[in-house]
């Protein structure tokens, strides 16, 4: 299971986008609201939704070593990786620095070591994110998720943070980046 480390990008949405989707003027909203907690909680519900990384950020997850070359990282939407850590049983973690391609689907993206995987665990580091360009279908479901948690903050705003926006037609907006379900 990956963990997310750190957020690297910016925001995915801008207040002027959610007002101009909600059809008002940015000092008509309630800046804190949509700043605090409705976009990052419509970033987080996507993501939840997807299994993709929307806003870019630094991920990190460890390989058994059963773990073939080739095989598919946790979050979509990889775009880089950042380092590779062989760990040891009882040594210190030893950086990897042979070859390492990743590889991106579109759903997907996979470590291959043209050289040969490593021996024993790894732990891999690496950022994802989403082309909202390429993708512009996850950009519109955000907007209207954006748009329903003000309309509708009575009802989905509880203290602190956003309640599940509901599912609907709209959640197909985001098939393109959504990673297949494993077992």
């Amino acid at each position: 299971m990956a963990r997310r480390i750190a957020y690297t990008g910016a925001p995915v949405l801008t207040l002027d986008q959610v007002a101009f989707q909600c059809r008002a003027e940015p000092e008509d909203l309630q800046p804190e609201l949509i700043n605090q907690i409705i976009i990052p909680g419509v970033t987080a519900q996507g993501e939840s939704r997807t299994g993709a990384a929307i806003r870019e950020a630094l991920y990190e997850e460890d390989w058994p070593a059963h773990y073939p070359s080739g095989h598919s990282l946790d979050v979509g939407q990889a775009v880089a990786v950042e380092s590779i850590m062989m760990l040891g049983a009882a040594g210190a973690p030893v950086e990897f620095t042979g070859s390492v391609e990743l590889i991106q689907s579109g759903k997907e993206s996979y470590v291959v070591f043209p050289g040969g995987r490593p021996e024993g665990h790894l732990r891999i580091r690496y950022r994802a994110g989403v082309d909202l360009e390429a993708h512009p279908g996850v950009l519109s479901w955000l907007l209207m998720a954006a748009e329903t948690a003000f309309t509708q903050r009575g009802l989905l705003i509880v203290g602190q943070t956003l309640t599940e926006i509901p599912s609907g037609f709209v959640d197909y907006l985001l098939a393109d980046i959504t990673v297949p379900p494993r077992f």
